[in-house]
């Protein structure tokens, strides 16, 4: 019933003067043989699109001076008119891709306006928007048991044919740069919640390979470069910004994923980064933040295990010294609130464990076992670090 009267809605929308219904009949008949989509959705979108939002968004002059463009007019702020931000997040979402492109002059002016705003509020909901058009761009459908895409490649040729690709780079990536003491942590943390998820869509719709030296492993190199060690590295200490450090590194995960083998390039800065939040004495009180290192380090293990070996002993480094502040606490509390906590120090050990058994370089299996049993007798309570470890 709702297709049918999507169907009518549209239909009159189109001939808003017949009243004779035999047509609208015929149209829903037509409607159901073919299978079609509602055309409904997409004559609505586009009337917001070229009616309601652009008179909310009006192009004002042109300035250098981020005060004056402050003062400039900007209805869409308006509380009154939240409306229509909402109406532009669900006119993105029912559009196919290949109606995005057709819309995109209607589209870009809401959202860069809203990501060039001088306060971090609207830069968070212009990524956001952002991000729902490029996840749109990147879909994907089930057809005939096998994924095909509706965007891909051609998606992909658009940005890079039309310049937005750059264009949204260069938006996005000085984002990176909105971390505290300048900018308030909770406003950090509004920002790069929106910008890391966008900024990787980004990323996904660049070809995997290149000549001109624009590929998406390049592109993801500058994310973790300027997303991550760059603002990491700015910290006096990772927990004075603990719950902004916990949202950088729960993202690493995701990059090393995608980056793959090249993450072993990034294994001189990764590693120490990793271990130093590891050690630090006051972290049993940021929880999250050990846990997403953990999750972290794990990343690191699965994608860069081959060159894992020579950094062994900076990543046992954090693990032994998280461990035993671990056991500590157990023997001040119960336990009960670090348990969880104990067992990914102790899938981490494992998975290095197993990259190290399998390593086939002479002597190093029987130089690893040395070691282990090293660490199992410096202190009680060491031997159940490597309680997961595969036993031969």
């Amino acid at each position: 019933m709702k297709d049918a009267l999507d169907v009518v809605m549209a239909w009159q929308l189109r001939n808003p003067n017949v009243t004779d219904p035999t047509a609208a009949i015929e149209a829903v008949k037509v409607s159901r043989a073919e299978k079609t989509d509602s055309e409904l959705s997409f004559r609505l979108a586009s009337h917001f699109l070229q009616l309601t939002i652009p008179p909310l968004f009006p192009q004002n002059k042109p300035t250098s001076n981020a005060l004056e463009a402050s003062r400039q007019p900007a209805p869409w702020k308006d509380s009154v008119n939240q409306y229509a931000l909402d109406l532009l997040g669900w006119t993105i979402s029912v559009l196919d891709p290949k109606t995005i492109e057709a819309k995109w002059h209607l589209l870009m002016p809401p959202i860069l306006k809203m990501m060039d705003d001088v306060a971090t509020e609207w830069k968070a909901r212009g990524c956001h928007m952002l991000g729902l058009l490029l996840e749109n761009l990147h879909q994907t459908v089930v057809a005939g048991g096998t994924n095909k895409p509706i965007a891909g490649q051609d998606s992909a040729k658009f940005l890079h044919r039309t310049g937005y690709h750059n264009i949204f780079a260069e938006a996005l990536l000085p984002m990176f740069t909105y971390i505290p003491s300048i900018t308030p942590e909770a406003e950090s943390v509004t920002l790069l919640k929106e910008v890391f998820p966008t900024v990787t869509l980004l990323a996904q719709l660049l070809p995997a390979d290149t000549d001109k030296g624009d590929s998406r492993e390049r592109f993801l190199d500058k994310i973790l470069r300027e997303g991550v060690l760059s603002p990491l590295a700015h910290f006096p200490r990772p927990s004075s910004y603990a719950e902004l450090a916990t949202l950088i590194m729960s993202h690493v995960p995701v990059l090393l994923g995608l980056m793959g083998i090249g993450t072993v390039k990034h294994l001189p800065d990764l590693m120490p980064l990793l271990s130093i939040i590891l050690q630090e004495p006051l972290e049993l009180s940021h929880k999250p933040l050990l846990l997403s290192t953990l999750k972290a380090s794990q990343s690191v293990q699965l994608n860069a295990w081959p060159r894992l070996p020579a950094h062994r002993g900076t990543i046992m480094m954090g693990m032994c010294l998280l461990w035993s502040r671990c056991i500590e606490r157990q023997k001040m509390t119960n336990g009960e609130d670090i348990k969880h906590l104990m067992s990914e120090v102790q899938e981490s050990v494992a998975m290095l464990d197993a990259i190290m058994q399998a390593a086939k370089t002479d002597g190093l299996g029987e130089a690893w076992e040395k070691e282990k049993q090293g660490v199992m007798q410096a202190s009680p309570g060491f031997e159940e670090l490597f309680e997961k470890c595969m036993t031969e």
